[in-house]
């Protein structure tokens, strides 16, 4: 963790609390201590306390009787985070795909490549990277400020999830087809098409994590 003199200090504080719980560096369920963060940064309390503000809004951290802990997923919270990106991306892939150039969707296309690659060399940092390009990349096209908006305030969780869970409990490369077929909907600018698999490949996923869900997260 390294704070530098530039953004205002709380701000800098909270960058790197959540790019630690994002990357796994404090564990899910692990309890944070201010005092201890204020410690090893070599600043007073009030900074790290106005961080944890700030990453309790997030849904990052959560405060129990006055100990805090970083968040820890169980299965209803990633049932609902799922349902709620399937109507969300649904709508972004349908806006986006009257938006985006051809060259645009064409990245999109090469990134699902680069996928496949990845996963035959079994580099699963790399997967994570290209999965959240691909959606990421789709959602800003949409051009839809509210839309980016609302996905704003889930997309740490997202980031959360795919970072700590998805290495570990994926257990499929289906992903990519349905990539691919999100993408050919695009090509032919049929964003009622495109739509449609965006939702099925979101709802999919979910229908395969469930039951590896239900016997890891709650443990």
């Amino acid at each position: 963790m390294i704070v530098k003199k530039s953004n205002p200090l709380y701000e800098q504080i909270y960058d790197n609390i959540k790019e630690s719980i994002i990357n796994g560096e404090f564990k899910s369920g692990e309890r944070i201590v201010d005092g201890w963060i204020a410690e090893k940064l070599g600043v007073s309390r009030s900074p790290v306390r106005e961080a944890f503000r700030k990453l309790e809004q997030d849904g990052l951290i959560v405060n129990q009787d006055g100990t805090t802990f970083v968040y820890k997923p169980n299965v209803e919270d990633v049932i609902e985070l799922f349902e709620v990106r399937a109507g969300l991306e649904g709508m972004a892939v349908f806006l986006a795909t009257q938006s985006m150039t051809d060259e645009q969707i064409d990245e999109l296309g090469e990134s699902i490549v680069q996928v496949k690659n990845a996963i035959k060399e079994k580099k699963m940092a790399e997967v994570v990277k290209l999965n959240t390009f691909f959606h990421e990349c789709i959602v800003k096209s949409s051009g839809n400020k509210r839309l980016l908006e609302m996905m704003g305030k889930i997309n740490n969780l997202i980031l959360l999830y795919r970072n700590n869970f998805f290495a570990k409990f994926y257990g499929s490369d289906v992903f990519i087809h349905e990539h691919h077929e999100v993408v050919e909907a695009m090509k032919t600018r049929n964003p009622v098409v495109a739509s449609e698999k965006m939702r099925e490949h979101i709802l999919n996923d979910l229908d395969q994590l469930k039951e590896r869900l239900s016997t890891h997260l709650d443990e």
